[in-house]
């Protein structure tokens, strides 16, 4: 049984801001560090805790003369002394910031486990033993994925040290009962909890508009199925719906994937976009995979869904289908989970840590209010403060009375209706109005200028800017320059929209060089995508499932027949100028322009 001493025990200073961006971990799983080199392990287990405090504050107020990057909190989700104890770092459920950005994902789909000692210090025993407890335990807690690495398989450093060994060794690598490994995982027990994921933690984009709707216009609770893979990501979905289809947010109030993971889409009270004429009336929830895909977790999930649907709105919901609503020309949610609403939705009643929270429009967790998927309840609170309201707000994450008369008074400030909901239109206000960057470019209440010249220079750019929180011509055009790679528009000024691009390209994106080279790790890229074998061969069956995609997601009509021929390629051409506005022609020619355009839509996660 392993010993997790908490964030409160051991002292931590709190956040500096809640932590808002996306985390997958079960795509990856846990990266093991050292503290590296002038670091030092403690004799006596009493000192464990001054050192993780002492950890802590080096990450979070570096001194003036170091090139550390400067963090919110720190770094690590776990950390493991000499003497065989866990220290609580990020936790469970917060993403990881010490894996770095050299690799895509790399803190997106992975814990960070820290083994607190230095480059010459021996290694413990005990620390080797629950550093592999620990891998277990997030495995079963925190739903961390099946690889072990060591931070210099995803990261150019000589971390973990002496700790790599274990690593290689398969010594971290704990099997979960009942075998299974990272290829042929097996599927969480029937007894786990479900997993609930906000907006913030998929990473979603802001919507373009909302509509509310009073719960007690609800009649209905109806089932989706994506119809593609069950691979895809909720972000690749709301890319779809946005670029693809032109709508104002992804379409669906809730997603559920294989594993029973849920995901918030526009949530409780806002009107969706899955139902014609029905939207209004009846909550649509998701499932992510073709016809039979289901699993009894995801079944569980979808349950979940429809139960709390029924307490928040204070009736019995009907259970419905999408091809069973008036007006509806489809096959969604094919014949199993058809039959499955007919037979009355039964599943087994499984939990949902932290419960299926929200209160609209991806403001879960957040209290209610403040239409945190435009601008998180902190940057409100920020962008308050930053316009000289007094007392100033706590910078703390969660929405209440203080919170909501300081977002109704720059809203007042800035010309827009005070209805304490910080929507598009208060956000453009803002963005063009006094609140836009201060007089010094570059949005600085989304990211500041230093997380800025960080997240360009990470992404390759070069000459590499000095990271010194300075606005300037350089790091003008070093942002529009970042801006051009993740798809957003080029206008300098680090918002919302930039925000959520940037985290979706570096979470969700291929990381390809944009050349005219149709090579193996483009064709696993695009493999991964259309949920196919990533072999890094281009067959019929790869082409298959990419008429498949073209068809489900662009409407293209095509014969799944594995023939790559002109009217593919023509679907090919059609979807990528609707998700990238690629510009090619609709010529059905496979040449260099259309790889590029394919792989400039991988690595923004448009595809």
């Amino acid at each position: 049984m392993v010993t997790i001493v908490s964030r409160e025990e051991w002292g931590a200073k709190p956040r500096k801001k809640p932590e808002t961006d996306s985390f997958s971990p079960w795509l990856g799983g846990t990266i093991i560090h050292h503290l590296g080199p002038g670091k030092q392990a403690q004799s006596h287990h009493d000192d464990c805790y001054a050192h993780m405090r002492d950890i802590q504050n080096e990450h979070m107020y570096p001194p003036f003369w170091s090139n550390d990057d400067v963090y919110d909190d720190i770094a690590y989700s776990y950390l493991v002394c000499n003497h065989g104890i866990a220290f609580e770092g990020r936790g469970s459920r917060v993403r990881s910031a010490a894996n770095g950005t050299e690799t895509p994902g790399a803190n997106q789909n992975y814990f960070a486990i820290c083994g607190m000692m230095g480059l010459e210090d021996d290694v413990h025993g005990e620390m080797i033993s629950t550093i592999r407890d620990m891998v277990a335990w997030l495995r079963a807690n925190g739903q961390a994925g099946y690889q072990v690495l060591g931070h210099k398989d995803v990261f150019n450093t000589e971390c973990p040290g002496k700790l790599y060994p274990y690593v290689q060794s398969g010594t971290f690598y704990a099997p979960p009962p009942g075998g299974g490994d990272s290829e042929n995982p097996v599927p969480p027990k029937p007894g786990q909890p479900l997993f609930f994921y906000d907006r913030s933690q998929w990473g979603a984009r802001p919507p373009k508009e909302v509509t509310r709707v009073d719960p007690s216009s609800r009649t209905g609770f109806t089932v989706h199925y994506s119809a593609g893979p069950t691979s895809q990501t909720v972000r690749q979905i709301q890319n779809y719906h946005m670029d693809s289809n032109g709508w104002s947010d992804i379409g669906y109030n809730f997603l559920v994937d294989h594993d029973g993971r849920i995901f918030e889409g526009r949530g409780w009270d806002v009107v969706g976009a899955h139902a014609t004429g029905h939207n209004t009336t009846h909550i649509g929830a998701c499932f992510i995979g073709y016809d039979g895909d289901a699993t009894p977790r995801a079944l569980s999930a979808l349950r979940a869904l429809y139960l709390e649907a029924n307490r928040r709105t204070g009736r019995t919901l009907e259970k419905t289908w999408h091809s069973g609503l008036s007006g509806q020309s489809t096959q969604c949610p094919g014949s199993a989970l058809r039959a499955w609403v007919q037979g009355g939705m039964d599943a087994a009643l499984i939990p949902v840590q932290g419960g299926v929270g929200g209160s609209s429009g991806g403001s879960a967790g957040g209290g209610g209010g403040g239409m945190t998927s435009v601008r998180s309840v902190a940057a409100q609170q920020l962008a308050v403060n930053g316009m000289g309201y007094s007392p100033a707000l706590d910078v703390d994450g969660e929405w209440g009375p203080l919170t909501d008369a300081g977002v109704r008074w720059l809203q007042g400030r800035v010309g827009v209706a005070a209805d304490g909901l910080w929507g598009p239109a208060t956000e453009a206000a803002y963005a063009s109005g006094a609140g836009g960057s201060g007089g010094a470019g570059g949005m600085t209440s989304v990211r500041s200028i230093a997380a800025q010249q960080r997240a360009v220079n990470g992404m390759g750019y070069s000459p590499a800017l000095d990271v010194d929180g300075e606005w300037g011509p350089l790091t003008d055009a070093g942002v529009r320059w970042l801006q051009r790679q993740v798809g957003a528009d080029a206008d300098g000024l680090w918002g919302p929209a930039t925000e959520a691009a940037y985290d979706g390209g570096l979470d969700n994106g291929a990381g390809l060089v944009v050349d005219g080279d149709f090579g193996p790790s483009t064709i696993r890229a695009t493999q991964r995508v259309i949920g196919v074998t990533a072999d890094g061969e281009w067959g019929p069956d790869s082409v298959r499932g990419l008429q498949r995609h073209l068809n489900t997601w662009s409407g293209a009509g095509l014969v799944v027949d594995g023939d790559a021929g002109p009217a593919t390629y023509k679907a090919l051409q059609t979807h990528l100028n609707r998700m990238i506005g690629a510009g090619l022609a609709v010529d059905g020619f496979w040449g260099p322009g259309t790889i590029r355009a394919l792989k400039t839509a991988l690595n923004r996660g448009k595809f």
